[in-house]
C-alpha cells in the first residue's frame, strides 16, 4: 500500500527519526518512509482486516487560513483497491 500526506504550505513536518523522539507517537511499521518539504510517503503491507497507524508530527510555523488537502492511500500494483478522506479549511491563531 502507499499512503500519501500532503499538509499546508504554512506547516513544517518535524522528522522526529533525526532525533528518535517519537514519544508516544510512535507509527506502525512500514516498509520505506519519503518525507519531502509538503508531504509524508509511507509505503506498507497491510493484511486484511488489520489496521495500522501513522503519525506525522507538524509545527504550525505560520498563522492564517489553509486547505489541509485530503488523505489518500491506494495498492501500489493494484489501483481498484483505494481509500481516502476529503480534505478541509483549517485556521491556525497566535
Amino acid at each position: 500500500m502507499a499512503l500519501s500526506e500532503i499538509f499546508p504550505g504554512g506547516w513544517e513536518i518535524l522528522n522526529t527519526r533525526l532525533y528518535n523522539s517519537e514519544g508516544i507517537f510512535k507509527s506502525s511499521p512500514s516498509e520505506y518512509m519519503d518525507i519531502r518539504d509538503d508531504r509524508v510517503y509511507y509505503y506498507f503491507d497491510i493484511k486484511p482486516g488489520a489496521t495500522l497507524t501513522y503519525y506525522v508530527q507538524l509545527n504550525a510555523a505560520y498563522p492564517g487560513k489553509y486547505y489541509w488537502p485530503g488523505v489518500y492511500c491506494e495498492a501500489m500494483y493494484d489501483h481498484t483497491i483505494s481509500g481516502g478522506v476529503s480534505g478541509k479549511q483549517v485556521e491556525v491563531v497566535e
